[in-house]
């Protein structure tokens, strides 16, 4: 009886690379808590009467493969976990777009005709205190406020220039210095008021939030947030 053989070469050839792939017919290489005891059922099947396999070894390489299947049934709920704070954060950080913070810095957005609140943080008390708002053209105003005590201060700049001019809404630079006790000057960290444009989540899962003022600052720089 004659064999029927196709005449597409081209199956036939895929046939034959298929039968002669070995890993088409390979077992898998994982082997779980039941390939485990199916192996050790076998062996107590199979072993030796006059040579009984010592069981204890059996149950310790149980208790072994038990524990293994238990740390990684906890590494991927570690996993799930941290994956579901991520997405969090994400959440978290997309709410912040467009609000307003209070974070150190030294740049501000200014609105025309509105007071612009800048607090003061002094590490120590100084004296002759002196804050410097400035834009690209240079010094807009400087302002002489005594001395002071340390701890946070709140000062109004209401967009005045020294020119007498009411200043346009824009992003001004501050300075602010002091003298201490030893006559030396100190600077001051100054934290304002601005609106977050974009929110980063960086690697170790800290967040750092680029604000209208084309400043980037680490969420732990915001002291307070707003509508």
């Amino acid at each position: 009886m004659a064999t029927s053989v196709s005449n597409n070469s081209s199956d036939y050839i895929a046939s034959l690379q298929e039968s002669s792939n070995p890993s088409a017919f390979a077992p898998s290489q994982a082997m779980d808590q039941t390939d485990f005891l199916m192996l050790l059922t076998t062996q107590l099947q199979n072993q030796d009467p006059t040579k009984p396999m010592d069981p204890t070894s059996f149950v310790t390489d149980l208790t072994q493969m038990s524990q293994l299947e238990a740390t990684s049934a906890l590494n991927e709920s570690v996993v799930a976990m941290t994956q579901g704070f991520q997405n969090l954060q994400t959440m978290q950080a997309s709410s912040l777009i467009g609000k307003s913070v209070q974070a150190e810095g030294v740049e501000f957005s200014h609105t025309k005709d509105q007071d612009s609140n800048i607090k003061l943080d002094l590490g120590q008390a100084l004296t002759d205190v002196t804050v410097i708002v400035s834009d690209d053209d240079g010094v807009v105003k400087e302002m002489s406020l005594g001395d002071m005590e340390s701890g946070e201060e709140i000062i109004s700049w209401d967009g005045i220039g020294d020119d007498g001019a009411s200043k346009a809404s824009d992003v001004y630079k501050l300075v602010a210095y002091g003298t201490d006790a030893d006559g030396e000057l100190q600077s001051i960290n100054t934290v304002v008021s601005t609106k977050v444009n974009s929110v980063s989540i960086n690697s170790d899962g800290t967040m750092t939030l680029t604000l209208a003022t084309g400043e980037s600052v680490d969420m732990s720089a915001v002291r307070e947030i707003s509508e």
